[in-house]
């Protein structure tokens, strides 16, 4: 259902029926957006983890390159949901189970010496930050380190491997709850009414974009070393990636209402259309930064990204919380 159709249906519609259009929104998120991109996450997982183990076969100069080509698209994949930390997302810890950043180093090698990749359960032994995409993207890119080297490369194929295994699960396990959301106040009805999602999703959305201004904002004082992606130049790619499901929850597109559909069918076009801009805004400020984002340093590129975030943030704290009466409850560790 387009955006156009959805507000002109939902204006001439009772004040009573007001709530079909955040139903038809968090139902729209769930089996529209958030479906299709989980079901992606868990085919490049897969890829990338045969594409690790045939790295580990034979560590040629073309299969490194198509490994690294398949993290590239895999973290992407994750990129694209990583901003809403809601529902099984955030009951499976997949921020942290599969894409800790930053990746330390000497966890790494620590891991690697101790030959931690002999097994699932010796494995289990490293911590957070030696594990996951980031940790993937240091051995990979890496020009120093040796892939041929039996203990690193057991280390390699493990996180691909946890990355492989966790993807399928969260995948069910959206099916599941994408399944329940539209049952309120039924058995089985992950919530009991269609506002709670949805406060719940603009509280996420909120801290998703807060999360990015931080990141932005950071750079120029930002170690070399801290900087996502700085090892493989992905930064902007997976920021654009990171915002593209921003873009979409707020502004929406053909097959999903966005927030600003809600703020049209409540009778405030003009706050509508400001959201719109504010979001545009930002997704064309993102093409202003450097491909990797280690190279900004004090060039003043991240400016005009920074700044557009914080209208962003301005109109979700302001018009959006107001006109759709959200209570606003995000803290600094909800996109954690």
């Amino acid at each position: 259902m387009s955006r156009t159709l959805l507000a002109t249906l939902l204006l001439a519609a009772p004040l009573a029926h007001a709530a079909s259009a955040e139903q038809t929104f968090i139902d729209s998120l769930a089996q529209h957006t958030l479906l299709p991109r989980y079901s992606t996450l868990n085919q490049q997982s897969q890829a990338l983890n045969q594409s690790l183990a045939k790295l580990c076969q034979d560590n040629s100069a073309a299969n490194l390159a198509s490994a690294r080509e398949q993290w590239r698209q895999s973290y992407r994949s994750w990129m694209a949901v990583a901003p809403l930390n809601w529902g099984p997302t955030a009951e499976l810890r997949s921020q942290r189970v599969i894409a800790f950043k930053p990746a330390r180093a000497a966890l790494i090698e620590q891991a690697v010496s101790e030959n931690l990749g002999r097994s699932k359960d010796s494995y289990e032994e490293a911590g957070a930050a030696a594990k996951g995409f980031a940790a993937i993207e240091y051995q990979l890119f890496s020009q120093q380190k040796n892939l041929g080297d039996a203990a690193r490369c057991a280390w390699l194929q493990q996180n691909g491997q946890e990355i492989a295994g966790h993807t399928p699960a969260l995948l069910q396990a959206w099916q599941d709850f994408a399944a329940n959301l539209s049952r309120n106040g039924q058995p089985g009805a992950q919530y009991a009414s269609a506002s709670q999602p949805l406060e719940e999703v603009i509280n996420l959305t909120l801290a998703g974009v807060n999360e990015m201004h931080k990141e932005i904002s950071r750079l120029p004082q930002q170690k070399t070393e801290l900087v996502n992606a700085q090892r493989s130049g992905e930064g902007r790619a997976l920021l654009k990636a990171q915002f593209s499901l921003l873009q979409t929850v707020l502004a929406g597109n053909q097959t999903q209402p966005g927030i600003s559909s809600l703020l049209q069918a409540k009778g405030q076009p003009a706050q509508a259309r400001a959201l719109q801009d504010a979001t545009l805004a930002v997704a064309a400020a993102l093409e202003k930064l450097p491909e990797n984002l280690a190279q900004n340093g004090n060039s003043s590129r991240e400016k005009p990204a920074a700044q557009a975030l914080e209208k962003l943030l301005a109109q979700i704290e302001g018009p959006v919380a107001h006109t759709l009466d959200i209570t606003l409850s995000f803290n600094e560790s909800d996109g954690d």
